[in-house]
């Protein structure tokens, strides 16, 4: 992979046990229903899943807007799309999408809400990305952002000095790192109105963020900007902590949501 696009690529080409760290992740829990609060998803209502990876978050939009509602999720990742249809063939109002680049293949004004989970920080040309999703919503509807910003990360026992090493190691993995703070300016430039600004931060102390910094771990790899020696010794420092009880991982999410 090339390091400038890495940010990219490593969405469509996805090892083995990175995926298995991601249905760990990306599963649905009750406490996500906090973070679409701001979205106002109702049922009977069209929602469009941006990045919807392996698809347990459009699934649980799917129980929502119910029988009357339909959820479409899109991503660039085949094995993605293909897993997230097979956990929805028994569904009739949840379907899942390819796409190649920032066009989204839906017409003009086709949904009430569409979701954008931790993706904007990936995506080549934000300005057209957002453009695409004003296209596809209906006047009145909203888009709603969750996103995080690497600038606010903390893991502890390493401190603020090391946290700053191991994330810039692995930013080309980030076309945008700080998307969070700039999430409410971009849409408002492509012609949202009404923005509202949340923050939900995620606290852990029990090992679920070690999935998280095991990812950073395998794009350091690929990017060979960290010695192995080094980011194995932080791991399992990391690790060590949940013992002593000095491990503390936490990463605010952002929750900006606009109306077309």
């Amino acid at each position: 992979m090339q390091s400038d696009s890495f940010y990219a690529d490593h969405w469509k080409e996805i090892e083995d046990d990175r995926v298995a760290r991601y249905e760990q992740m990306f599963v649905w829990r009750e406490g996500h229903k906090t973070l679409l609060e701001p979205a106002g998803i109702e049922e009977g209502q069209a929602v469009l899943d941006v990045g919807s990876g392996p698809g347990f978050f459009a699934l649980a939009l799917a129980d929502m807007v119910g029988e009357a509602g339909r959820v479409d999720g899109v991503d660039i990742n085949t094995r993605f799309v293909g897993d997230a249809n097979k956990r929805a063939r028994e569904r009739d109002n949840v379907a899942f999408h390819l796409v190649t680049d920032h066009r989204l293949p839906f017409s003009d004004g086709s949904y009430d809400r569409v979701i954008c989970k931790n993706v904007l920080e990936y995506v080549p040309d934000l300005d057209a990305t957002l453009n695409e999703v004003h296209r596809v919503l209906k006047s009145g509807g909203r888009m709603h952002v969750i996103d995080s910003d690497w600038g606010f990360v903390v893991v502890e026992p390493w401190g603020k000095t090391t946290v700053d090493k191991f994330f810039a190691a692995a930013a080309a993995a980030f076309k945008e790192p700080y998307i969070g703070r700039k999430v409410p300016g971009l849409m408002a430039l492509a012609g949202f109105s009404n923005i509202e600004v949340r923050l939900s931060s995620f606290v852990d102390r029990a090992g679920t963020g070690l999935n998280v910094l095991a990812n950073m771990a395998s794009y350091i790899k690929t990017l060979a900007t960290l010695p192995d020696q080094e980011v194995a010794g932080l791991l399992n420092q990391a690790r060590d902590g949940i013992a002593t009880g000095s491990y503390l991982f936490c990463l605010p999410q952002f929750l900006v949501t606009g109306v077309r």
